[in-house]
């Protein structure tokens, strides 16, 4: 994807408990691809299936608004095939180009023109559409009595409907964690061990400088990903220590300054790895891409960044073995924190003329057999219990979130840490940073700043 979701939902520890024994992997889309993983089904008696006996054959055409063709072609393609010759559904799909796609929706909404299926990145506690929209809660579909959701995983599945309507509006089939994708040669190569607490970790980003590594890649030049050490930062020294802040960040009753010292420890860690000299030199003048390379190539041993950038570290060398393990800020004896992040569904458009036709679509695109199909598409780690995945890369992530304390989002997300409308950008925020514009302690007051504005306060 060309936009990185920072909207988030997620799996708390019991989805990756769960994922662990049965799956045994676009713009604030900002350029990410899912994670790798060879995918298959244990399931022919899908949910969808159970229910196709009873579908009515009448013909009728749904319209289907999306922007992720290129992303899942042979799954949505193999998808609306079976609608059609299985229950005489036709999907009248309108691929809208990612950076278009805000407008489109904000256009047809405004204009009572929604179709049948509508995709979406997500939506928060507050109702609010990734795509800068706030709907009616009755303008979708509960989805909650489709008969595929008994194949998700329930944590999923409770955080989809934590919101103020309570309901379960779409449902995420793929996730992703935030973590360390690294060279497994180069760690062999120069005898590292996973490490497992922030002082291992530092001393192996001190044996690998040693030898001339460079540790750690850093794509600075694009702002998201200067976000990804302090997000793993914040639910380590922030999240793991105030779990409740995060709602009252976003509602004012706290402020970033009354968590200033637990905040500035998780602004500091990656300007402190600056100062030692774990990344490359030119980290602003270097992109996503770029960074992805270095790693492999093994002129970096080291990414932090999302699952999804996989794909863009294995084009520079699809031989090149890459793992995953959880950042470890941890000291000896604490839980590492794992953020991880589940999102995009269809809608429904409870105003549809064909409202049940509707729900037997989406409830064969949720099926495990189709999603099968979409987590092959995706590369990405499924949230459908019955997909169980194969790849070694997606089962280091699977072990990872089973051993660490996930978090079902990281901070900005999900309508947490922040009241709607802020205007403080946090990317631009901490990429200056990084170039030493402004101080940790000027960020948290900006922040607050930009938070009680937005109140009215």
């Amino acid at each position: 994807m060309n936009r990185r979701k920072w909207a988030t939902a997620g799996l708390p520890l019991t989805m990756a408990a769960m994922l662990a024994t049965a799956c045994g992997g676009n713009t604030n889309d900002n350029g990410a691809q899912g994670t790798t993983g060879a995918v298959e089904t244990t399931a022919q008696e899908s949910a969808g299936a159970s229910q196709s006996a009873e579908v009515n054959k009448d013909p009728v055409t749904l319209r289907y608004l999306t922007w992720d063709y290129s992303d899942r072609t042979v799954s949505t393609d193999a998808w609306i095939a079976s609608l059609k010759d299985s229950m005489q559904i036709t999907i009248d799909m309108q691929n809208v180009p990612t950076d278009q796609y805000n407008v489109t929706l904000k256009t047809k909404y405004a204009a009572t023109d929604l179709p049948d299926l509508v995709k979406t990145h997500g939506i928060d506690r507050k109702l609010n559409l990734s795509e800068k929209l706030t709907i009616d809660p009755d303008q979708f579909v509960d989805l909650s009595d489709l008969p595929a959701i008994a194949d998700f995983v329930p944590s999923v599945i409770q955080d989809r409907k934590s919101n103020e309507a309570g309901k379960l509006y779409y449902v995420p089939v793929s996730t992703n964690a935030l973590g360390v994708l690294y060279n497994k040669k180069t760690f062999a190569d120069n005898g590292i061990a996973i490490p497992t607490t922030l002082n291992d970790f530092i001393a192996a980003c001190e044996k690998l400088n040693s030898a001339g590594v460079t540790p750690i890649a850093a794509g600075f030049k694009d702002s998201w990903t200067t976000q990804i050490i302090p997000f793993i930062a914040f639910g380590q020294f922030v999240n793991a220590k105030h779990p409740e802040a995060k709602a009252q960040l976003a509602d004012g009753s706290l402020k970033y300054a009354d968590l200033k010292e637990d905040v500035l420890k998780a602004l500091n860690v990656q300007l402190d790895w600056i100062d030692k000299g774990f990344f490359q030199k030119d980290i602003l003048g270097t992109d996503i891409n770029v960074a992805s390379q270095m790693v492999g190539t093994g002129k970096a041993a080291m990414l932090i960044n999302g699952t999804w950038q996989l794909g863009a570290v294995q084009a520079s060398n699809p031989d090149a073995e890459i793992g995953f393990f959880a950042l470890p800020l941890n000291a000896t004896g604490e839980k590492t924190i794992l953020p991880t992040s589940a999102d995009e569904g269809i809608l429904i458009n409870a105003k549809s003329k064909h409202l049940e036709k509707a729900k037997e679509a989406l409830n064969a695109y949720l099926s495990a057999e189709n999603q099968t199909l979409v987590i092959n598409d995706l590369k990405g780690i499924p949230t459908n219990t019955k997909v169980q995945v194969t790849d070694p890369f997606v089962k280091e992530v699977q072990a990872a979130m089973a051993a660490a304390d996930v978090q079902s989002d990281w901070w900005g997300g999900n309508g947490y840490y922040q009241p709607s409308g802020t205007a403080f950008s946090m990317d631009k925020s901490i990429q200056n940073l990084i170039a030493k514009g402004t101080t940790p302690e000027q960020f948290i007051a900006d922040y607050d700043a930009a938070n009680a504005k937005a109140l009215g306060k």
